[in-house]
């Protein structure tokens, strides 16, 4: 492996990666992207400007000020998803999630529920989303949205969180349908508001029901009972997840990623909190409540119902990766415009390494292939700074360059 040809690969594959998607962005400004994802993938530790600076030869000044252009990030990592996840089968999933910010100043800072410590905290959120594949069992991001503070949904656009994540979907709809029309998300997301909205927009929805949730069998048609006035009944009795009635339900092993089997039940129920006809699948725990999984396309297959919610989990290994490795969450700005390139510019960042590491580096993992690209740069700053004459003045240059990118 030639270290040194380490960074002009990861270069020359993110020019090939960016070739299609380049009609609204200057030449000028695509190669100081494509150098800042190239940055971004080799600096240890936390990621701000005065770092992206320090290793990306342009001062703190360029980097805050390009942070501020408009991006089609979802063009640009939805053809990264077409080319790593293939035509298999693909869901979209969306997952808010918490980012540590301190300060008073910066856009959209408030109190959001964090999921890692089960509390509401104080920080910022972002709403992201992925492109989920059944066959890879793997997810390419997409993007994020920045939330906004409760106050300031409340007092300038009037609407409750749940109504903005609604619109958020609505405003991104016509693009991620070009991918995919499974639209996957956690159980918060199971209310009446939400799933009627996104199946209108032309989505089928897969989520999780809570194990107390109402459900109605579907009344059976008794061609024998004579006719009578009046409208026909439309549901039976409720379902009872301990005592299912196996006339209604059909059960089926259940093979996951592992090769582990399980037997679930399936049926056509309706629910009433959702108003609606849904296929329900029941996996059963020992000593606990079903996983209720459901789809509101009643003819999907229920072993694909369970495997898109089940995979739905890579979106948040994602987020895990980005703030771990491509400074999700280490911003160092308070503008919203400047929130919004960091949190995308993150992912991107993340994609490209991971399809780099696809297709030439397939045994390392993400801080193998970090670490790789630091030597790398490391090799290079040293050659192209000792030169063909060494002396003590270039040795004292190297130190010095050395001991700034330890700082």
């Amino acid at each position: 492996m030639n270290v040194l040809a380490i960074l002009k690969d990861f270069t020359r594959r993110c020019k090939s990666m960016f070739e299609n998607t380049t009609t609204t962005m200057s030449k000028r400004f695509l190669n100081w992207l494509i150098l800042t994802i190239r940055t971004v993938a080799l600096i240890p530790g936390k990621i701000n400007f005065t770092r992206l600076s320090r290793y990306g030869g342009r001062t703190a000044k360029t980097f805050s000020s390009n942070f501020k252009t408009p991006v089609d990030w979802l063009g640009i990592n939805e053809r990264l998803a077409r080319e790593s996840l293939g035509d298999g089968d693909i869901a979209i999933a969306i997952d808010p999630s918490f980012i540590s910010k301190a300060g008073k100043l910066t856009y959209g800072i408030g109190r959001f529920w964090s999921g890692v410590a089960q509390r509401v905290k104080r920080g910022l959120e972002i709403m992201a989303i992925g492109a989920i594949s059944l066959s890879k069992h793997s997810c390419v991001m997409l993007g994020a949205v920045q939330s906004p503070d409760f106050k300031t949904l409340e007092s300038e656009k009037d609407m409750s969180m749940l109504e903005w994540y609604i619109s958020l979907v609505r405003d991104k709809a016509k693009e991620l349908l070009t991918l995919s029309d499974i639209l996957v998300a956690d159980a918060f997301f199971t209310k009446y508001d939400f799933v009627s909205e996104v199946v209108a927009m032309g989505f089928r929805f897969v989520g999780r029901l809570r194990a107390d949730s109402y459900l109605r069998y579907l009344a059976a048609p008794d061609t024998s009972a004579p006719r009578k006035r009046g409208r026909k009944k439309k549901y039976g009795e409720k379902v009872d997840f301990s005592s299912l009635d196996m006339s209604v339900f059909s059960s089926f092993m259940y093979k996951d990623a592992k090769g582990n089997e399980s037997l679930c039940h399936t049926a056509v129920v309706h629910s009433r909190a959702l108003k609606r006809n849904i296929r329900i699948v029941v996996c059963p725990v020992e000593n606990g409540e079903p996983l209720l999984y459901f789809s509101t396309d009643v003819d999907m297959e229920p072993s694909r119902i369970i495997g898109f919610y089940r995979t739905r989990f890579q979106i948040e290994f994602g987020i895990r990766d980005a703030k771990q490795f491509t400074g999700l969450q280490s911003q160092q700005t308070r503008d919203k415009d400047r929130l919004d390139f960091a949190f995308n510019l993150s992912f991107t960042a993340l994609n490209v390494c991971k399809e780099v590491i696809r297709k030439d580096y397939p045994d390392l993992t993400i801080p193998q292939f970090k670490r790789l690209m630091f030597e790398s740069y490391l090799a290079s700053t040293i050659i192209s700074t000792y030169g063909k004459s060494p002396h003590l003045k270039i040795i004292q240059k190297i130190n010095h360059r050395l001991a700034l990118l330890a700082a």
